[in-house]
């Protein structure tokens, strides 16, 4: 899903932040904010947890341009028992079936979206405890008289429970009339404990079955017996330097000892340290030998087995890995497997595999999350030891800037000189986003803060020219004309934003000014922001300035839209994607949720990296990208949290390795071939 789409979901996130909100969309095709299109879906939404089943609604949407309308069903609803709804969509009007009667009759326009139409879907912010499971059995859809049908494969009960959709896209052009037919029943919640445990000792799915599934000991080492004659047929890519610089490129710059960046006939290039032109392509997070971990507190139950916590298996275990709650434990499956796979020495084994592997498939070095000796990577500084005024630290305040300087001082200085260091970051996406909400948190406290007092300033001097009487008033701080940093200001939500941004100018200018003069010779990438995922444009405007290379992360289907393409060469400044990703759904065969961008499997996902890699390479201002990650999730999530729930956090299929540390050669193939094109494809657009 496009980020900027996002938009919406997150501030309904942020409007029921206390509470559930639970959806399934059975079809859709809408843009919200253009009010064009359409939808039919189950909604439900409670401040206490969870969601009960009785106070589902089945609404249609409708929509013409200037209106949205509404059809709401709010039926007594039944457990298991099937009920069949028709959602019946024309330029006159709209009609809802439950069961054969009319629920309800909009008149007016229909004005169709563009775009796919999607089916069987719920959106990762949608996705609140409820005490129920919909279970969509078929869907009939007519659009303009062309039908297609779907019946939907049923899935044991304790596999469905680990991602309860199905989720299709159809490129369908909607025009004058929309027929839905779709069958449906609604179960209760089960009970966890009755049907577990639902882990292996392989960190699978027991429910599931599939060609490939890790059924013994034997099997892994069998795996590794064959990946190491596969191996040990491939080549080395040749014409590279050891920085991942093309050396075949017929032409080269001046080698530093650093990466740096250049523009050359309207494309700019990422020169590695030995003045070759790189396409830089990393991998995120390796090695990653025990990192992601799954929490088990509280929930123990869920799994076959879990590994001692003494002798060679304890290095599977974690304690408060999130840093959220030190009591929290957490295991990692995949280390347990790659301990039975090598044997004593496991890690060094595991370690030389990976760097083989990033090689020979065709990647410049690691990306976000990881690194390995020897091999270009993207460090991503910390800031977790200086104190925050609100969502940040106070760099208006002295004592604050100089503990900030000191700790990235103490995280830069030994890696200064390190010509594998690609560029620094510090931070990552969208807690590095100064938000509305904190410019108001900082304006609420006392007088004697640096940055509240910085911010009223700014606003006299910059809003107000010098006039506090105007200030006081338009403020809300009548009383305090000669103390107008006391009281709790309630400014004009045009004065907040410009706050805001001056806040936000000073933070990035202070930090990349400080990464520069500890170390001027690295690049600097800023803080992998999001696009969309923000509170203006003028975010991406503003960090822009204060980098060398725009690092920003995008999970989208395109690897440029028009909007992006416009902030991109408004800024002029060359960019690096430092996340991007189509994990594999499998049909839900193995119990991996739905990404809001995603693969039906391996093979596409492969293809859709080969698309994205090419797409970025023919880009002037492209320099590199990163895939994100080198290991599938865990299946009961990542965490952080402990209690009884089935999956807490992200629980996708990221990985160019499963749990059993095997490479996914479908995908891998399509990954390499990807790799060793890139370079080639931006020379010859670049020509």
């Amino acid at each position: 899903m496009e980020i900027k789409n996002f938009l919406l979901p997150l501030l309904l996130i942020s409007a029921f932040a206390w509470g559930e909100i639970n959806r399934l969309y059975i079809v859709s095709q809408y843009d919200w904010g253009g009010k064009t299109g359409f939808y039919i879906d189950f909604e439900n939404s409670s401040d206490a947890s969870p969601c009960q089943f009785e106070n589902i609604r089945l609404i249609l949407g409708i929509a013409d341009v200037d209106n949205w309308r509404f059809i709401v069903a709010t039926p007594k609803w039944q457990l298991d028992r099937d009920y069949k709804a028709r959602a019946i969509i024309d330029s006159q009007k709209g009609e809802l079936y439950l069961d054969g009667e009319l629920v309800g009759k909009s008149e007016g326009r229909f004005r169709p979206a563009k775009g796919d139409v999607t089916l069987y879907h719920i959106p990762h912010w949608a996705k609140g405890k409820a005490d129920y499971l919909i279970i969509l059995k078929s869907i009939r859809l007519s659009v303009d008289g062309k039908r297609k049908d779907f019946a939907f494969p049923e899935r044991p009960l304790p596999l469905f429970l680990f991602e309860p959709q199905f989720p299709q896209s159809l490129p369908l052009e909607t025009r004058e009339r929309v027929d839905i037919e779709v069958v449906f029943r609604l179960i209760a919640y089960p009970n966890l404990k009755k049907l577990s445990p639902f882990i292996d000792r392989y960190g699978q799915c027991r429910f599931a079955q599939w060609e490939g599934k890790i059924k013994s000991d034997e099997d892994l080492k069998k795996a590794w017996e064959e990946e190491k004659g596969i191996l040990a047929s491939l080549a080395e890519p040749k014409g590279y330097d050891r920085f991942g610089g093309y050396e075949l490129g017929g032409w080269k710059e001046k080698g530093t000892g650093f990466f740096r960046v250049v523009k050359r006939n309207g494309f700019w290039w990422l020169i590695t340290p030995e003045g070759n032109p790189c396409f830089y392509i990393g991998l995120c997070g390796v090695p990653s030998f025990t990192w992601e971990m799954t929490p088990v507190t509280g929930r123990g139950f869920l799994f076959e087995w879990l590994p001692p916590k003494e002798g060679i298996y304890s290095s599977c275990w974690g304690r408060g890995v999130w840093g959220t709650n030190s009591a929290e434990e957490y295991v990692a499956f995949h280390t347990a497997n790659m301990i039975r796979k090598y044997g004593e020495g496991w890690q060094e084994i595991a370690l030389d595999l990976t760097r083989k592997r990033l090689k020979l498939w065709g990647f410049s070095g690691a990306g976000k999350w990881g690194e390995m000796a020897g091999m270009p990577f993207l460090p991503v500084l910390r800031r977790w030891d200086v104190p925050n005024i609100a969502r940040h630290p106070d760099i208006f305040n002295p004592d604050i800037q100089e503990k900030f300087k000191e700790s990235l001082r103490r995280q830069i200085e030994p890696r200064k000189n390190d010509p594998f260091v690609v560029g620094w970051s510090l931070g990552n996406e969208y807690e590095e986003i100064i938000t509305r909400e904190e410019i108001m948190e900082i304006l609420g406290k006392g007088a004697d803060v640096h940055a509240k007092r910085a911010l009223i300033d700014y606003a006299l001097r910059e809003i107000y020219n010098g006039d506090r009487d105007v200030l006081v008033k338009t403020w809300g701080l009548e009383g305090k004309k000669g103390a107008i940093y006391e009281g709790k200001p309630i400014p004009p939500s045009e004065d907040i934003e410009r706050v805001r941004l001056f806040y936000a100018e000073e933070y990035y200018k202070f930090i990349y000014k400080t990464v520069k003069e500890i170390d001027p010779n690295h690049l600097y990438f800023g803080f992998w922001i999001v696009p969309g995922w923000w509170e203006s444009e003028d975010d991406w405007r503003i960090s822009a300035k204060y980098c060398d290379v725009i690092g920003y992360d995008l999970y989208s289907l395109e690897f440029m839209s028009d909007w992006l393409k416009r902030l991109i060469e408004e800024t002029g400044k060359p960019i690096i994607c430092g996340e991007f990703s189509y994990p594999a759904f499998y049909d839900g065969e193995r119990g991996f949720g739905v990404y809001h961008v995603w693969g039906r499997d391996d093979t596409h996902s492969g293809e859709l990296y080969r698309r994205w890699v090419r797409d970025a390479a023919r880009n002037p201002s492209c320099v590199g990208v990163a895939w994100f990650f080198y290991r599938d999730q865990p299946l009961t999530g990542r965490g952080p949290g402990s209690g009884e729930d089935l999956v807490y956090g992200e629980h996708y299929a990221f990985g160019m390795v499963d749990v059993g540390d095997r490479a996914k050669w479908d995908l891998v193939r399509r990954v390499k071939e990807a790799n060793l094109s890139a370079i080639k494809w931006r020379l010859e657009a670049g020509h």
